[in-house]
């Protein structure tokens, strides 16, 4: 076959693939060049990771030391810019394989402009060598953690803007939009902690905000107290001269999860809607992925304000207390019903459609579900999610927070039926990172319990926690988040692709407990490709930290193995499944073989699984046992006492 190259591009990434259809002899790497539209004859080599022994960082190019996979990411592209790639194949440093033709790719445009949407996503990953040399402490010879939340609390700081990207223009596009043509804004926000954002909606001559609780903690006789909004409570004295100020105070096991803003005209006409999965804080713009997506369209505008207005009159309904406390009857049947009417599909780019679902749409809140007690009935909105996971064709991509609770009978979320359609359909590829380790573990162990096949593969985040070779020790996280999307893309190269994101954490509780809005986009291949660029950096970031902590007791350097490219061509390999995949043209790939090296996993998971249903039973035996043996005591008991009784008298 003639060589094959493919590009995907955001705002922030473009994710590059090849395929040459054979392994290469004495074949040492690739080195992949960035072709910018108008200097043709200007190919750029990308840069690849080089330190020196003394810690400093080293500009090496994939030409001096070539590229030993099959797929890369260029992070150093130029926004706003069109470009294309050429894959070379290389005998060494330097030297091109004669005779092998090059792949070039499609031309991509890095942009988050895609017709009537924008999409922008940050670079929210702390665990990366840029970061670890930004804090670096020479002294100690590991990170210093205090310097993150100076640095993302400071506008001016370089790392603030690095991992923030265009995220912050993003969300204060609407907000600029209204100071120049005189129209309003209309938001619905959780966390609100950001100085440089508060200062922005204070600004804002006509905004409109309903502003959940965010609880704060303080430390007190070595226990941790948590403080009713006490994060939220001091912006919202700064806002107090917005034109309107709804407070929802939720109970506990309810939050007011929603991150939108709708603009508004001068003419009191709906126009935009922004969304997504970002709060309003300097973690969310800096030490979580994160995404924003921001539509123009009035009917959609109209939709959100309608539900800005729905929220409004629920909260009033039984008024707002001045100081912050509980509201005692919030999310009631008026707005739990208007969340549950069927929505309406609107057309949006070309013949690409758009639903907007919003929560909460159950009937009542979801209480935690019994060890083998009835299911609740599935949520509108979730009912929508799988069935477009179930009519899947060719992959399932996605990043997810915490969508439910791992290892739980009584947690509903898309990740259980993930792993159902996974199962149905072993040829479907799955790639997707979850932030809650446990939940990839869940994933895993259902998935491989049916067969060793290795075609579904998630991971979570972990980073580098020792200095190794050119490696250095790492940060992983700061706070409790750390992939922080809410997105789905199904079939993102067919005309039937799907794009499902926004606030919603994509699981029952998140319908039935939360304020949250969901999006559902469907027919539009440039804005699914633009959330699939960014799912896979955020995946294969992770992918091989969360490997080589899980299961690998020594680092694997594709620089030092001879046998490298086996993995991209023997058939029961991840790398085998993804190297077809990228160059596929949107048509399934062939079902892996079994792994070899997963039969006795696949055998020890059987095993356990039937080891934990016998346990189960064996429980549920012994308190059927137990429940006898005390009613027994019980009546005999009762039986003793009405004898005594009798006798008394």
């Amino acid at each position: 076959m003639k060589p094959r190259a493919f590009a995907l591009a955001n705002n922030d990434y473009v994710h590059v693939a090849w395929d040459f259809g054979v392994k290469l002899k004495k074949c040492d790497g690739f080195a992949v060049y960035r072709i910018e539209k108008g200097r043709e004859d200007k190919p750029v080599p990308l840069p690849v990771f080089g330190r020196d022994k003394n810690g400093k960082r080293l500009k090496v190019s994939c030409e001096e030391e070539p590229i030993r996979k099959y797929n890369w990411r260029d992070v150093f592209e130029q926004r706003g810019k069109r470009m294309r790639y050429r894959v070379v194949a290389m005998a060494g440093p330097n030297k091109p394989i004669q005779g092998v033709a090059v792949a070039e790719s499609n031309w991509v445009d890095v942009t988050s402009q895609f017709g009537k949407i924008q999409v922008y996503f940050n670079r929210g990953i702390l665990a990366t060598q840029r970061v670890t040399d930004i804090i670096w402490d020479p002294t100690k010879k590991k990170p210093n953690f205090a310097l993150i939340e100076k640095m993302i609390n400071d506008p001016k700081s370089t790392l603030r803007q690095s991992l923030s990207g265009q995220l912050f223009g993003a969300l204060t596009k609407l907000l600029d939009r209204a100071k120049k043509e005189g129209g309003s804004c209309w938001a619905a926000l959780y966390e609100l902690t950001d100085k440089v954002l508060i200062d922005k909606l204070v600004s804002c001559d006509d905004l409109h905000l309903i502003l959940a609780n965010n609880n704060g903690e303080k430390q007190e006789n070595k226990k941790t107290i948590t403080i009713y909004d006490g994060k939220n409570a001091p912006v919202a004295k700064a806002l107090k001269n917005a034109t309107e100020l709804i407070r929802r105070y939720m109970p506990t096991g309810q939050i007011g999860h929603n991150k939108f803003v709708v603009y508004v005209d001068g003419k009191g006409k709906p126009k935009a809607v922004l969304t997504g999965s970002t709060n309003w804080t300097a973690s969310g713009l800096c030490t979580q992925s994160n995404n924003a997506i921001l539509i123009e369209s009035d009917a959609v505008a109209r939709e959100y304000l309608q539900y800005w207005e729905d929220l409004k009159k629920d909260a009033l309904s039984i008024g707002v207390p001045k100081k912050p406390e509980v509201m005692k009857g919030i999310q009631g049947k008026d707005l739990r019903t208007a969340c549950a009417k069927p929505r309406k599909t609107f057309k949006l780019n070309g013949s690409s459609t758009i639903s907007v679902w919003y929560s909460p749409n159950a009937s009542g809140l979801l209480r935690s579900v019994k060890k083998g007690g009835k299911p609740p009935a599935t949520p509108i909105d979730m009912n929508e999610v799988y069935k477009i996971l179930r009519g899947a064709k060719q992959s399932v991509l996605f990043l997810a927070f915490m969508p439910g609770k791992a290892n739980s009978e009584g947690s509903f979320h898309f990740l259980k039926e993930l792993a159902n359609v996974a199962i149905k359909k072993p040829g479907l590829f799955v790639r997707g990172a979850v932030s809650d380790p446990d939940l990839t573990k869940e994933f895993d162990f259902k998935v491989l319990s049916t067969g060793p096949n290795e075609n579904a593969m998630i991971s979570s985040p972990q980073g580098i926690f020792k200095d190794f070779a050119k490696w250095r020790k790492e940060i992983y996280k700061y706070g409790h988040a750390i992939i922080h999307d809410k997105t789905i893309v199904v079939d993102p190269f067919s005309k039937d692709c799907a794009v499902i994101t926004g606030s919603h954490n994509l699981g029952y509780r998140a319908s039935s407990n939360n304020d949250e809005n969901m999006l559902i986009i469907r027919g539009d291949q440039a804005v699914a490709q633009a959330y699939t660029a960014h799912i896979m950096d955020i995946f294969e970031h992770y992918r091989s930290r969360w490997i080589t902590y899980n299961k690998k007791s020594n680092d694997y350097d594709p620089r030092q193995d001879p046998k490298w490219q086996d993995r991209y061509f023997e058939a029961w390999r991840p790398a085998f499944a993804e190297r077809l995949f990228w160059n596929a043209d949107g048509k399934p790939i062939p079902e892996l073989l079994d792994n070899p090296k997963l039969k006795k996993a696949f055998l020890a998971a059987q095993a356990a699984l039937k080891q934990k249903a016998a346990l189960a039973a064996a429980k549920k035996a012994a308190q059927a046992t137990t429940k006898t043996s005390s009613t027994k005591v019980a009546k005999k008991a009762k039986t003793t006492t009405k004898k005594a009784a009798a006798k008394k008298r």
